[in-house]
């Protein structure tokens, strides 16, 4: 196998790039979307359980986005023959995506810089949810509403 990082190599890591921030716009779009759907709470000091779920709801749309964008990274690495079984490959995702790393797995040398830029873009999708979250968590406590302003 060449050992040599080609520009092909380069542009479909770009492009996963690309694909893992169209994933989380629409993981933001379907927030966005169901929060306008709930009435507001009542935006109280201290949580309520209405409020608790807000925040619930919010989490489970981010993580079933995130859990969408590292499938996808896992089916890229599954389609060049890396890692063996698709379940490597996903854990190999997750632990790129997470920055926390699979020591026992590795990606061949042309397709290392996939799982740099996975941890790369991982890191600014966690960065992103965060932010989701806490215009949530805010709204939830009578601060702002993402959906209402």
């Amino acid at each position: 196998m060449d050992e040599v990082i080609s520009p092909l190599h380069f542009l479909r890591s770009a492009g996963m790039v690309v694909a893992t921030v169209i994933v989380q716009a629409g993981a933001q779009i379907a927030l966005s979307r169901v929060l306008e759907k709930l009435p507001p709470p009542r935006g109280r000091r201290h949580l309520d359980h209405y409020g608790v779920l807000h925040i619930l709801v919010a989490v489970m749309i981010l993580m079933l986005g995130m859990v969408a964008e590292i499938t996808l990274w896992g089916l890229l690495y599954f389609s060049w023959g890396e890692l063996g079984r698709f379940g490597n490959a996903v854990y190999f995702s997750l632990a790129s995506f997470t920055t926390v790393g699979a020591t026992e797995l590795t990606l061949s040398p042309p397709h290392r810089m996939a799982g740099a830029l996975e941890s790369a873009v991982g890191m600014l999708m966690f960065g992103w949810s965060t932010a989701l979250l806490f215009e949530v968590i805010q709204g939830a406590r009578g601060k702002s509403h993402p959906s209402r302003g």
